[in-house]
């Protein structure tokens, strides 16, 4: 694999980290204010909701890395490891926000990682990075 290659998925890595850990993040911040009040306010509570906003930054950080990404590479090479946030998502809505994760979503997440290894390694010479 090329080092123009290595370079696009550890880019990607970053960004799926960041646009993970955001939406977790986002996930955690509106459960926090879905309390009974009047709509405006609620509203106004979810955007100033640290979570929120940390959340928001992240995965606005998400997708600056993207379109780095896409500068870098084919979109056919790209959008795929994308789905590495299926794996992170997973992992971090059960351990981070406590939430039951059945057994058949992990399969489905295993089978879509599964899919992205096959992308990003998957190629022997040829195309861009």
């Amino acid at each position: 694999m090329t080092a123009e290659k290595w370079k696009v998925i550890v880019v990607m890595l970053l960004a799926t980290l960041a646009v993970s850990l955001g939406e977790a993040l986002l996930s955690k911040g509106m459960k926090l204010t879905n309390v009974p009040t009047a709509a405006g306010l609620m509203q106004v509570k979810a955007v100033l909701n640290r979570y929120v906003i940390c959340g928001t930054v992240l995965m606005t950080a998400y997708f600056g890395l993207y379109m780095l990404a896409l500068r870098w590479a084919d979109l056919s090479f790209v959008l795929p490891l994308t789905a590495v946030s299926y794996l992170l998502g997973a992992l971090l809505a059960k351990f981070y926000l406590g939430e039951h994760v059945s057994p058949t979503r992990w399969a489905g997440v295993l089978i879509i990682t599964f899919g992205v290894v096959v992308v990003g390694f998957g190629e022997r010479g040829g195309g861009t990075p």
